[in-house]
C-alpha cells in the first residue's frame, strides 16, 4: 500500500516560529540559553587547550625538542595519505638541499619504486613496532614462512623492551604517599608504567 502524501494545507496552517515571530521576553530567553550553552562549550575548549600544552610539555620533557613533531608524523604516517605527504616533504627537502649544495649521501632515490629490504626483515620491524606500541600480534604472513617467524620474534622483542624499559620507579613522595595510604610498610621498590 502506497504511502499517504502530507497535507500541506494543514502544515502551512500551523504557525512557523520565526525571529520575526518572537516577542522581546521570548528573544532575550533564548539569547541567554545559548549564552550559558556557549559559556560551558568555550570553558571546555580553554580546559582542552590547556590540556594539550601541559602534555606538550610533558612529550618535550619526555621524548625532547621534536618529540611531538615525531609523534604528529606518526599520526600523520597512519594512512596512505599522509605516508605520501612525509615522502613528498623528504624527497622536496632533499632536492632543495642538492640544490643548495649540501651533501646528502651517495643514494640517487630515495623511494624506490621497488623496496628490496627483505621480506624477513620487513616482518620482523612490523613485528617490532606492534609490539613495541603495545598492540596484539596481528601477523599477516602464512604460520609456515619464514616472514612469520620474523615478524612473532620482532613483536617478542617489542614486548620485551616494553617489559624492561616501560617501567620506571615511582618518585619518592609518590611511592611514600601509596604506601601509607595502603597501609603498607614494605621495603621492595614501588614501579609504575610510563
Amino acid at each position: 500500500m502506497p504511502r499517504k502524501k502530507p497535507d500541506t494545507a494543514a502544515s502551512s496552517s500551523k504557525p512557523s516560529t520565526t525571529l520575526e515571530g518572537l516577542s522581546d521576553d521570548q528573544r532575550y530567553s533564548l539569547v541567554e540559553q545559548h549564552k550559558q550553552k556557549y559559556e560551558r562549550l568555550i570553558a571546555a575548549k580553554l580546559a582542552a587547550n590547556k590540556a594539550v600544552l601541559d602534555f606538550g610539555k610533558i612529550i618535550k620533557a619526555d621524548l625532547g625538542q621534536h618529540g611531538l613533531a615525531e609523534i604528529k608524523a606518526v599520526i600523520e604516517g597512519g594512512t596512505t595519505e599522509g605516508e605520501a605527504a612525509i615522502k613528498a616533504r623528504i624527497e622536496r627537502d632533499a632536492r632543495v638541499l642538492r640544490w643548495l649544495g649540501v651533501p646528502i649521501g651517495t643514494q640517487m632515490d630515495i623511494f624506490p619504486d621497488d623496496d628490496r629490504t627483505p621480506l624477513t626483515e620487513r616482518a620482523f620491524n612490523e613485528g617490532k613496532r606492534q609490539g613495541l606500541a603495545g598492540e596484539s600480534c596481528s601477523n599477516p604472513h602464512h604460520h609456515t614462512t619464514e616472514a612469520h617467524r620474523s615478524h612473532n620474534e620482532g613483536w617478542q622483542e617489542g614486548q620485551k623492551t616494553m617489559a624492561t624499559k616501560g617501567f620506571s620507579k615511582l618518585e619518592p613522595e609518590v611511592a611514600a604517599d601509596i604506601k601509607k595510604s595502603a597501609g603498607i610498610g614494605s621495603s621492595r621498590p614501588s614501579y609504575q608504567v610510563q
